[in-house]
């Protein structure tokens, strides 16, 4: 049977939590722009199979929760892969975004996009500069960020679809820091990066409390970073690009709402 050919996949990740509010209030209106395909995705370790992909909507047999995101997303885009022809790769867009859909067609259009290009949120492109070296020591660092989620959200180690029972979030809270990455809320990664993406998470199982023996840290708990770091890791510089911004702004692509939190 062939493959559906497609420019790219619009790829939007949620959860179960959130496909009765964010999924409807933030849906595109569309579900191609310019042969892109508009995917959403949920997690559900119940389902008898792999995936079920309904019209595009797809449900992945995986972990619902934050800290497994990272494989949610990869594991989409393996999935997806073997059910599309992606000619170019994959926008990575968040499930809480107001999208400017002009400023969308416009990147899709955009014949000069990099392997890995994103929002430099936290400005590390500009201590580390743009030619940065990819032969440095990478430094682990404390980070709780997640930590700070789940105090907030104790409800989800009691969620089966979230597979947490006895997981020690403190234990997780050290990643490799002084490496460039973008904001997982919305970024682009081409096939190229998509592909490296898959080999290095097969690899490793898709275990996201996987212990990098080089910095002795957790680079793949929290999403963004963990891709930061297999693009590091593989030598694909990220590039900086006006994704979204977290108050409306009509010069990005989307803004960011973080309702329904």
């Amino acid at each position: 049977m062939s493959k559906e050919e497609v420019e790219g996949i619009i790829l939007i990740i949620s959860c179960q939590k959130h496909k009765d509010t964010r999924l409807k209030e933030f849906k595109l209106p569309k579900e191609y722009y310019n042969g892109w395909k508009v995917i959403y995705v949920l997690g559900d370790l119940t389902l008898p199979s792999l995936y079920q992909l309904n019209k595009n909507l797809l449900t992945i047999n995986c972990e619902d929760s934050y800290i497994h995101l990272l494989k949610k997303v990869v594991m989409s885009i393996e999935i997806l892969q073997n059910i599309y022809n992606i000619k170019q790769g994959i926008l990575r867009c968040g499930d809480d975004l107001l999208f400017n859909e002009e400023k969308l067609v416009e990147f899709l259009n955009y014949q000069e996009k990099k392997d890995y290009m994103g929002y430099d949120a936290m400005e590390i492109l500009k201590i580390i500069g743009l030619n940065y070296n990819f032969d440095i020591d990478i430094k682990p660092c404390i980070d709780n960020f997640m930590l700070g989620y789940y105090y907030q959200h104790p409800e989800d180690f009691e969620n089966p679809l979230h597979n947490l029972k006895g997981v020690n979030i403190v234990k997780y809270n050290s990643r490799p820091c002084n490496i460039p990455y973008c904001s997982g809320v919305l970024f682009y990664v081409s096939n190229k990066a998509c592909n490296i993406l898959v080999d290095h998470m097969k690899k490793i199982n898709y275990n996201v409390f996987y212990e990098d023996p080089e910095t002795k840290s957790y680079p793949y708990s929290i999403e963004d970073c963990g891709v930061g770091f297999i693009m590091f890791k593989s030598k694909i510089r990220l590039t900086d690009y006006p994704m979204y911004k977290d108050n409306y702004s009509q010069g990005s692509i989307a803004y960011h709402t973080n309702k329904y939190r």
